[in-house]
């Protein structure tokens, strides 16, 4: 039983012709009975060796027996041809080989067009031509510029200027506006070396006013707008290439190819000029052939959304994860996992690289530590080239593999794929995907694998600094509690000896004649400082204790109904009595009547003892102010001094912990 040819096709450009051709290739390989391959090649002059040998080993992975290809780089085809692969170029090229074919006959169509024009401008005047020479490889429109030129030798009235552009309207747009800024004699003819470049240059012609109704407007292909534009009488003439025979005729070529028969050097078609006599009649046998394109592009981009369908429904399945799975190494190997059965891989492997060391360490679960594999990159050539292109490493089939030979690690492994996990753009790891037999991916998937890989690395760098966080939130809770059984013992060993200096020196001031002796006013005044310093560390004790309270929310509040004007009274009359009224005046400035209000008494008190005290300290001339007055629905409580205040600083810092303005004194 024969097998079936297996034919690849890269065929699908922005061209409304070339859709044509691809649909007619589509027609034909059904009459044929063989499977189109779809390829995506992308193949810039400026790609290296090794990237076009990438390339074609993904060709080459597909097993195909012929290669149907629109313009690619002259590289990419040598390399495809010394692999023996039989390829239909659909453009014109200079390239030669018993294992190619490639149309011809644009010559003789731009030499046609050149004699139409020249009859109808009576033999002078000025023609445009657009498009080709620009660098890019593949078929640049040097035949059809030889053509024009052959046919307007016996019309030296007739001059004719070329303007290189790129092949697709948009990008040829600001090249021909650009250029016909600068004409200095009037366009009496427009060639395109295709529909799209000529309706660009009619286009912006029109913009800049060097275009009207009586230029002529000529291009090749037949496309649909250029047929419309005839009949609308925006376009003068186009020669049509049918694109069914085209396509019919480069089928037929790759079967007889992949069945090893021999290949002519060149095929060729049969053009037609389209004018606007003929024009419907075109155009209705045009409608005709792409009656059934619909439903082929359905086709084409529902594959494409299926491919990002996957990479958006694996990517929601990594973020969701990351939300419930908090620990880094589980995180990791559950997300590997996942894009290993969305994108069917058999195998899958993360590697975490260090780059102090320079190795490559297998995640493991962490019941396996004491087994972790550990590699060098130069121990694997693919991983190697993953860690130094910082780019996917895609291996389609690694018997067909010409860059990396097969692993012997992995004999099971047809298809691998190798892929940078990034963060911040460097390399934290690599993804290595395993499959049991040769698969394919476009470059669209690729690239959408790579963004999967680098938001694993986001999330393994967030599952990390979750972590610690957590270290770093249990630290400071032990610290705090040993902060506070610190302060505990520290408070209960310093009352002990407090309560006796307070006892002493309170029997002493209160009890006449103590030690059966009457005391001095200095011994007394001495005394008395001592009370009140002992005071103050009881004070300080207690603060130190309710803000360690404070600080874990187990501070309680007492509150009760006080007598404001009373309390604050008391308040002053504890501070006052202790001031020296020579060099610092106390005041207390209250309303005569002020109104209940609710609060806790005690803290409260030590609130407004500690700005007395504050106040008292940076104080040394003036006045110390405690006031109070109605501020509906407050009561503002405040106090005052004529100290040398807070700098300014110092005011945005002042509340943080352990911060005072004597640090700035």
């Amino acid at each position: 039983m024969t097998a079936t040819l297996r034919i690849g096709t890269q065929v699908w450009p922005d061209d409304p012709f070339w859709v044509q051709v691809h649909e007619a290739l589509q027609q034909r390989a059904q009459h044929h009975a063989v499977h189109l391959i779809s390829v995506v090649l992308e193949t810039p002059a400026n790609y290296s060796d090794e990237q076009l040998v990438n390339y074609v080993e993904e060709v080459l992975a597909q097993d195909l027996d012929a290669l149907i290809v629109w313009n690619p780089s002259e590289q990419f085809i040598h390399h495809i041809l010394e692999a023996d692969l039989p390829v239909v170029y659909l453009t014109e090229t200079a390239i030669r080989h018993p294992r190619l074919v490639s149309p011809s006959g644009l010559y003789t169509i731009a030499q046609h067009i050149g004699e139409y024009l020249a009859n109808r401008l009576s033999g002078q005047g000025n023609i445009l031509a657009i498009g080709g020479l620009t660098g890019i490889p593949g078929e640049d429109g040097r035949s059809r510029l030889r053509g024009i030129q052959k046919a307007l030798q016996p019309h030296p009235a007739i001059q004719i200027q070329h303007l290189p552009t790129p092949w697709r309207y948009e990008q040829a747009y600001p090249h021909c506006y650009n250029v016909m800024q600068q004409l200095n004699t009037p366009v009496s003819a427009i060639f395109g070396f295709s529909d799209s470049l000529a309706l660009a240059a009619r286009d912006a012609g029109r913009a800049l006013h060097v275009v009207d109704d009586q230029t002529l407007i000529v291009g090749i292909n037949g496309d649909p707008l250029a047929l419309a534009a005839i009949v609308e009488g925006g376009m003068t003439a186009t020669m049509q290439t049918p694109a069914a025979d085209f396509g019919t005729q480069a089928l037929d070529l790759a079967v007889h190819a992949g069945r090893g028969q021999p290949l002519p050097t060149h095929f060729s078609y049969q053009p037609r000029l389209v004018t606007s006599q003929n024009v419907a009649d075109v155009a209705v046998q045009q409608l005709m052939s792409m009656a059934a394109l619909p439903s082929r592009l359905v086709g084409f981009n529902r594959k494409l959304d299926q491919q990002r369908q996957t990479q958006l429904e694996t990517s929601l399945e990594i973020n969701r994860r990351a939300g419930l799975i908090l620990d880094r190494q589980h995180l990791s190997q559950a997300i590997t996992e996942l894009i290993r059965t969305n994108y069917g891989y058999d195998e899958a492997h993360l590697y975490l690289w260090n780059a102090r060391e320079q190795i490559l360490i297998l995640d493991q679960p962490e019941s396996y530590d004491s087994q972790r594999t550990s590699l060098y990159p130069d121990s694997s050539l693919v991983l190697q080239a993953a860690l130094l292109d910082n780019e996917p490493i895609f291996i389609p089939n690694t018997r067909h593999s010409r860059r990396f030979t097969p692993d012997p690690y992995a004999p099971a492994t047809r298809a691998r794929v190798v892929i940078p996990v990034r963060l911040g753009g460097q390399i934290v790891g690599l993804l290595d995907l395993h499959s049991y037999h040769s698969t394919q991916h476009t470059h669209h998937e690729l690239i959408g694998l790579q963004i999967l890989a680098d938001q694993l690395g986001i999330v393994m760098r967030n599952a990390e600094l979750y972590q610690e966080a957590l270290q770093a939130r249990a630290q400071a809770e032990k610290a705090d509690q040993l902060k506070t059984r610190l302060l505990a013992n520290v408070s209960h060993e310093l009352r002990g000896p407090l309560n006796i200096i307070l006892g002493y020196s309170q029997t002493a001031l209160s009890v006449p004649r103590p030690y059966e002796m009457e005391l001095s006013t200095t011994l007394r005044h001495d005394i008395q400082h001592i009370y009140r310093s002992g005071e103050h560390l009881i004070r300080l004790i207690n603060d130190l204790l309710d803000l360690s309270r404070a600080e874990i929310d187990e501070l309680d509040l007492f509150q009760e109904t006080i007598s404001t004007h009373t309390f604050l009274q008391e308040v002053f009359r504890s501070i006052a009595d202790q001031m020296d009224q020579k060099t610092v005046a106390c005041r207390l400035e209250l309303p005569s009547r002020l109104p209940m209000m609710q609060a806790d008494p005690v803290r409260l008190r030590q609130i407004l003892l500690n700005l007395l005290y504050n106040a008292t300290k940076f104080t040394d001339s003036g006045e110390i102010v405690l006031g109070a007055e109605v501020l509906p629905p407050h009561i503002h409580i405040w106090v005052g001094d004529t100290g040398r205040g807070i700098p300014i600083e110092m005011q945005e810092r002042i509340f943080e912990p352990f911060t005072t303005a004597q640090e700035h004194a």
